[in-house]
């Protein structure tokens, strides 16, 4: 282990390994509601900071962000889903149809996604209602959808396109690539964002105790050299 490492290369390794390490039993500790006790030892920035954090989040409903939640993001592993299940356990949909109805650049759909649509509608009118993009060889469907109605709601919904059955779930950030991102327009997202700001100390914690061991293993190390 290089005894020379940079503070920031400590973080992104730190949170590499709790990805690695926790990322079911920090689920687990979230489902439990164990930050509560915590947040009871100490003072922490989502108690004391509150309504900055909240007023950010609603940042939200006007300009395009993401954001980033204290939940393990999904990888190559097995059981590495516990994070989104969690956030499916937790996340109330509002029903209120801002990501169907609001002007886009258009909903990419899979060639699984327009055979199934194309099935229920016809592909000739599928096509009129898209357009083609050559760099991603796909088509996508303009937005506003013209499946949602605002009285009626969606008339594809049982064979809706693959990204709108994950919505409002987004990539990670770069800046925080182990954890699941949400659209910051969706209201419903913006609710859970702010309900779970508290779970960020148990996120903080696994960090800090691994960060004292590596420190500690990098210490030895050093002692060698």
């Amino acid at each position: 282990m290089p005894g020379n490492m940079s503070s920031s290369d400590k973080i992104s390794q730190v949170r590499r390994l709790c990805h690695q390490r926790c990322f079911s039993s920090c689920v687990e500790d979230k489902r439990q509601g164990r930050h509560v006790d915590l947040l009871r030892q100490r003072p922490h920035w989502s108690v004391l900071k509150r309504e900055e954090q909240i007023q950010r989040i609603d940042q939200g409903e006007k300009v395009p962000f993401d954001i980033s939640l204290p939940l393990p993001a999904r990888d190559e592993r097995g059981g590495s889903d516990a994070g989104v299940g969690l956030f499916w356990e937790r996340f109330q949909c509002r029903q209120c149809g801002r990501c169907c109805y609001t002007p886009g650049a258009g909903l990419y759909l899979d060639k699984e996604d327009f055979e199934r649509i194309a099935g229920r509608v016809g592909k000739k009118k599928l096509r009129a209602l898209c357009r083609y993009d050559k760099a991603l060889q796909a088509w996508v469907l303009r937005q506003p959808c013209p499946f949602y109605d605002q009285d009626e709601g969606c008339s594809i919904y049982e064979i809706r396109p693959l990204t709108c059955t994950k919505y409002p779930l987004h990539p990670p950030l770069p800046e925080m690539p182990y954890n699941l991102a949400v659209d910051a327009f969706c209201p419903a997202a913006r609710a859970l964002a702010k309900d779970t700001l508290g779970w960020w100390i148990i996120c903080e914690n696994n960090w800090a105790a691994m960060l004292h061991q590596l420190d500690h293993d990098q210490n030895i190390f050093c002692s060698f050299m």
